[in-house]
């Protein structure tokens, strides 16, 4: 009997999915024959069900129980209680619960990249275009494995592989090391097969040389931190390498700048259309990889403020932090905490940077056609008993100006995977961890970014950084930098662990603003509005208990 496999049909392909947006319903039932069918000159069902592995792209925004993934960091709250993001936030996971249980989704994309590598030469078409679905799937497979090894650290590799439902898989895990030289390797392999940049408007959304080489240096930028870079006190080598190599920086920084020097991307010149718009119109557009999603409101009505009616109203689930607001410094470049910055706690969003105006929503500023009232008692934080703010904000990445409308309209919101911004952080990181002391280079990556965002020079030219920093000094620029570039992209809470700081920056006590109005006058007043806890074996997941059932060959991760 022929072996039967759900497939999700694509009538569109997956990159011209602007239109419509992803299907996400069953609309067939196939079989391997059907698919993958000798006498389909068009390749047409195997192409879908490529598709379909497009489908498995990793995707963010509200994603785990409605809430974001950084709302289990220092940067948000989840304004509701009792969702399952708290028990990424406070520790509370285990191999049976997980919310970003990632294993078997990555596991399954696997299967079906070795089932596609398996069948495809079956299908009788061009032999130029199954070479690039080949090398697409190959991609979106080790893509499949950095996903799993981020959570878990070193995991099976299955090679090529095609398990049947009944087959008793006791397969050892391999060292973090293999995994990682296994995706460079492969990386390597079809790079220059690839689509090169830019692509057609056609091929929109699919794997281009680009992305390969951005994968490549995320990879080893990962390989080359503080946690598995000898951090991991894995004397197996299966949760990171056994001992520090420094030259694994050097390694990270070549691989950054095989991205650079393609010389195919760059900033957008406003901060906002990075993510509410479906490509770009620069020749050398910031978006590397998106997961492309239909044209939606969603992303405003599950996080917009509450108090408005109608359209207008919003969910508020994301309440940004204090401690996240106070990252961003002054207009000048200077963090609060400076004297000369020209702070004034008591017009605290005033001067400041403006990437603060993109990425939270705060009193008084003019949102849905009035201003915002999160002060006590406003209409964004009633004094009754609803989902609402916890700290005195609302999220506003992500979403577009509708400060003038009076209610939401569709908007793209294609969640970004790899940005240019990324790649340049990546690379100032990895040279200033490699050398001694601050580099002119590293320097000058920071005033880029700050340049787009806004800040102004100064008479230094340094954008409002200090000069003749340390080593240590420009660790934590760069950190901060990354955290306010990049609020909301799930990026903190993975660089948090790589870092090997999250046992101190996730066990505390997270802040937001209480705002009291007497007449006309605001009182700002910094309070506790919740708490993050992060026992040290959360660097990395459990492997979840279900798998270790069935393979007796797996080594569950210490700690757990």
């Amino acid at each position: 009997m022929k072996k039967i496999i759900y497939i999700i049909l694509f009538f569109t392909l997956f990159v011209a999915a602007c239109k419509k947006g992803l299907e996400t319903e069953p609309l067939d039932l196939l079989t391997e024959d059907r698919i993958f069918d000798p006498v389909d000159t068009s390749g047409t069902y195997a192409q879908q069900y490529l598709n379909d592995i497009y489908a498995n792209l990793p995707t963010g925004f509200n994603r785990i129980g409605g809430n974001l993934l950084d709302a289990a960091t220092d940067d948000a709250i989840p304004s509701q209680d009792g969702t399952s993001i708290e028990n990424l936030g406070k520790g509370q996971i285990n191999s049976g619960t997980n919310p970003d249980d990632a294993w078997s989704k990555n596991y399954t994309s696997i299967q079906k990249v070795n089932l596609f590598l398996s069948k495809i030469d079956i299908v009788p078409r061009d032999v130029a275009t199954k070479t690039l679905w080949k090398a697409d799937a190959r991609f979106l497979r080790v893509l499949s494995y950095f996903e799993l090894l981020k959570r878990y650290g070193g995991v099976p590799l299955v090679g090529d592989s095609v398990f049947k439902a009944t087959d008793n898989i006791q397969i050892k895990r391999n060292t973090f090391e293999e995994c990682v030289n296994y995706i460079v390797k492969e990386c390597d392999a079809i790079k220059t097969i690839e689509r090169p940049d830019p692509v057609s408007s056609s091929d929109w959304g699919r794997i281009s040389r680009g992305i390969v080489y951005t994968l490549r240096a995320k990879v080893l930028l990962y390989a080359a931190s503080p946690l598995f870079n000898g951090g991991s006190g894995s004397s197996n080598g299966l949760q990171g390498y056994p001992a520090y190599d420094k030259e694994r920086w050097n390694l990270a920084v070549q691989a950054a700048k095989d991205v650079i020097n393609l010389n195919v991307y760059g900033l957008e010149t406003s901060y906002t259309t990075i993510f509410t718009t479906r490509r770009s119109a620069l020749a050398k557009p910031e978006v590397i990889l998106a997961y492309l999603r239909a044209v939606t409101t969603d992303v405003e009505a599950n996080n917009g403020p509450i108090g408005f009616t109608n359209a207008a109203e919003g969910d508020g689930k994301t309440s940004p932090t204090q401690d996240l607001v106070d990252a961003f410094p002054m207009l000048n470049g200077k963090a609060i905490t400076d004297a000369t910055s020209g702070y004034n706690a008591a017009a605290p969003y005033t001067g400041r940077d403006k990437r603060l105006d993109n990425t939270v929503l705060y009193n008084g500023v003019t949102w849905l056609s009035k201003p915002l009232e999160t002060f006590v008692g406003g209409i964004s934080n009633p004094t009754r008993n609803v989902v609402k703010t916890k700290t005195g904000y609302y999220m506003r990445k992500f979403m577009a100006d509708f400060s003038a409308a009076t209610q939401y309209a569709n908007k793209d919101h294609n969640f970004v995977i790899f940005r240019y911004a990324d790649v340049m952080l990546m690379n100032a990181e990895a040279l200033n961890e490699y050398n001694a002391s601050p580099t002119a280079e590293v320097y000058q990556v920071l005033k880029d970014i700050r340049k787009r965002a806004g800040i102004t020079v100064g008479t230094d030219g340094l954008y409002g950084l200090k000069a003749n920093m340390t080593q240590l000094e420009m660790r934590d620029a760069i950190r901060n930098e990354r955290r306010i570039e990049m609020a909301f992209e799930e990026q903190r809470f993975w660089d948090l662990r790589r870092w090997k700081i999250a046992e101190t920056a996730l066990n505390k006590s997270l802040s937001g603003m209480k705002i009291t109005k007497t007449g006309t006058v605001f009182t700002y007043e910094t309070v506790v509005a919740g708490q993050v806890i992060f026992p040290t074996r959360m660097y990395l997941y459990p492997i979840p208990y279900s798998e270790l059932s069935k393979n007796r060959s797996l080594i569950q991760n210490s700690g757990w």
